[in-house]
């Protein structure tokens, strides 16, 4: 390229890894969907969410564990986690378009710069 140090070739492969990854967050977010445990109604004060604890709920920390304070902690913690990769996700495809962007526009800078060199060779620049 003329007057740029950047290889448009390295640009583009750094767009396209990072668009994998991208993909790949994508993948995570849609993957953690539905992961969310049953809370109890009722939520109670008490120890470990109160009577409502004490009511058998199927989620994945047992029908009589009685736990629906760790399950609503952890749809908190679960529910946090998405936003972040999702974020993630939607950072890393902008940075993706935007690299390809920049390698478009460096090309068109380049085409322009040779226009340019070729047409004052050729003492049609009219300066």
């Amino acid at each position: 390229m003329i007057g740029f140090e950047t290889d448009l070739q390295d640009l583009r492969d750094s767009a396209g890894a990072l668009q994998d990854a991208a993909d790949a967050a994508g993948t995570a977010s849609n993957g953690l969907r539905g992961t969310d445990v049953p809370v109890s109604a009722g939520g109670g004060s008490g120890l470990f969410g109160g009577i409502a604890g004490l009511l058998p709920v199927d989620n994945a920390f047992g029908r009589t564990l009685g736990m629906p304070a760790v399950a609503a902690a952890y749809n908190d913690h679960l529910a946090k986690i998405q936003k972040l990769v999702a974020q993630l996700h939607q950072t890393t495809a902008d940075t993706s378009h935007a690299l390809m962007r920049v390698a478009e526009l460096y090309e068109q800078a380049d085409e322009d710069s040779k226009q340019h060199v070729n047409r004052a060779a050729a003492g049609l620049d009219g300066n």
